[in-house]
């Protein structure tokens, strides 16, 4: 049986290794307590339940008054920490993981946090009542029993090994909810806040700001260090004037490289943090709809678009800079250039593909397609790669229009399948495909594409069950290369990951994604 009393384990030694070597020398300095941080989001999620939401921008309001079971340490990514979990056990057979919890835990209603809030929240993720949505439920298929055998444990038992178990329990989206508040009312998450995270809500005003305030009783004494945090909505260009004008102490999200240029001269207080990012855009293709049912379409619309020809255009306007399948860049599938090459709609030879894709449409009586773009309002990457895409549709005869939708009524459409095709994206907190693969699945709820393929399932399976990482990652590429040979989904471009904020903040370390980090626990002003 594996034991971490430390409440610490790392995916990875490398990675953890590069991590701490690259620790800011703010991590060294004293914290000091007070001040209220004013960041910028640039859309309002669709709901307050983090298991339903599913834009990044509804969690950085929502995660600050949150705990969850495990979290990624805010210092040192990919290593997992214990956050409502004191210690854990797994099993010789990596089937049982058995959670001690933190003592003295309290919700911000002054309840105590027992195992019976873990049970109840983790059973509303897995098997949602009626009328209750949870996002990412394919997440966790592989659940079999969670039971509670006194009020400061839990226990959960998988149907086979899951390689990604750890990174499920500390997925920032898995908020714990208050079993009795559940037990009123199963949606009550939807339109009310209240957890056991560092900082306690205190108001919403849509389409100005999101407060919230230090919760006193946080389990973790001396933290949080802020007084409070006012989120500002802020989208477009007010962004980056907003930033330079120290209206906010940032954007926390994403700044471009052209943003950057503009801000130097602007505000020579802003800092900035670079780092790689584990989002992965494509195209999803509504399959339930013709003439995107039709795999010679699907395979045309691939074709018509020049990753080669991207990558000259995008980095130079977009928070864009490489190519490449489903993976994120430095997973296990990662392909060198020389591979991507030799795939479908990565040819050098864009005349080529055109032609190809042009013969395609006419083959499938589609030589004058028309069809409708469902894109997101947000500047950075959603309205250049737009545009780009449209672009490239219409040099090979496509009539192509699109909808920019706001981030709601984006994800409603594409709940609904009333789209066309749409730029969609997978933003995961680890590169474990079966973290990111679920994404793309037949019945995952974050899956809009209506795709049935049995022999999609039976691949993932596979995977998971590998014997050796070698075979584990082979069939990883394997699914992917099938993928895009049926073109079920178009992928497209990579990003790397950049954010601004003033110099008086510290204490916050850029991860390789969106979605973490933002409990803001850690994080401290200097002024």
């Amino acid at each position: 049986m594996l034991k971490f009393a430390g409440w610490r384990v790392a995916l990875g030694a490398a990675a953890l290794a590069g991590a701490m070597a690259a620790l800011p020398a703010a991590a060294q300095e004293t914290p000091k307590q007070g001040g209220v941080l004013r960041h910028i989001v640039e859309a309002e999620g669709s709901t307050y339940d983090c298991h339903a939401e599913s834009s990044s921008f509804g969690l950085q309001v929502l995660a600050p008054q949150y705990s969850t079971l495990l979290r990624f340490s805010p210092d040192n990514y990919p290593e997992i920490i214990g956050d409502l979990a004191e210690s854990w056990t797994i099993s010789d057979d990596r089937k049982t993981y058995t959670f001690k919890l933190r003592p003295g835990v309290k919700f911000h209603d002054g309840s105590d946090f027992s195992s019976a809030d873990i049970v109840a929240t983790w059973e509303r993720l897995r098997n949602p009542p009626e009328g209750v949505v949870s996002a990412r439920k394919g997440q966790f298929q592989l659940i079999d029993t969670i039971t509670a055998p006194d009020a400061s444990t839990a226990v959960f038992t998988l149907k086979q090994v899951n390689p990604a178990a750890l990174a499920m329990f500390a997925n920032p989206w898995n908020c714990v909810y208050s079993a009795a508040k559940l037990k009123e009312d199963p949606n009550w998450p939807a339109k009310n806040v209240m957890g056991t995270g560092p900082f306690t809500f205190v108001e919403h005003v849509p389409g100005s700001h999101w407060e919230s305030k230090r919760f006193e009783n946080y389990w973790n004494k001396g933290k949080p260090y802020l007084d409070g945090i006012r989120a500002h909505y802020i989208s477009g260009a007010g962004v980056v004037n907003a930033l330079a004008g120290n209206q906010v102490d940032a954007a926390l999200f994403a700044i471009a490289p052209p943003d950057r240029q503009r801000l130097e001269t602007m505000n020579p207080d802003i800092v900035y943090q670079t780092g790689p990012f584990n989002i992965v855009n494509f195209l999803t293709l509504n399959l339930t709809k013709p003439p995107f049912d039709d795999v010679k379409v699907r395979r045309a619309l691939n074709l018509a678009i020049s990753r080669i020809e991207g990558n000259q255009i995008l980095p130079r306007i977009a928070a864009i800079d490489g190519y490449g399948l489903y993976m994120p860049a430095n997973s296990m599938a990662e392909r060198k250039p020389e591979e991507l090459s030799t795939l479908p709609g990565f040819s050098s030879d864009v005349a080529a593909q055109r032609e190809a894709a042009k013969t395609l449409l006419a083959e499938a009586g589609h030589a004058d397609l028309k069809l409708t773009l469902l894109n997101r309002n947000l500047r950075q990457p959603w309205e250049p790669l737009g545009v780009f895409i449209l672009d490239q549709f219409r040099k090979v005869g496509i009539q192509a229009d699109q909808i920019q939708a706001e981030t709601p009524q984006y994800f409603s459409a594409l709940q609904n399948k009333n789209f066309d095709i749409a730029i969609d994206y997978n933003n995961t907190v680890s590169l474990d495909p079966n973290e990111v693969l679920v994404k793309f699945m037949p019945g995952f709820p974050n899956n809009y594409s209506g795709v049935q393929d049995p022999k999609l399932t039976e691949m993932f399976d596979a995977q998971t069950n590998a014997a050796t990482e070698e075979e584990r990652a082979k069939i990883t590429k394997d699914i992917e290369a099938y993928i895009l040979d049926q073109a079920y989904f178009i992928p497209m471009f990579r990003s790397p990951r950049m954010i601004g904020h003033n110099k008086a903040v510290k204490g916050w370390k850029l991860p390789p994604t969106t979605v973490l980090n933002l409990q803001l626990d850690t994080l401290w002003l200097d002024r």
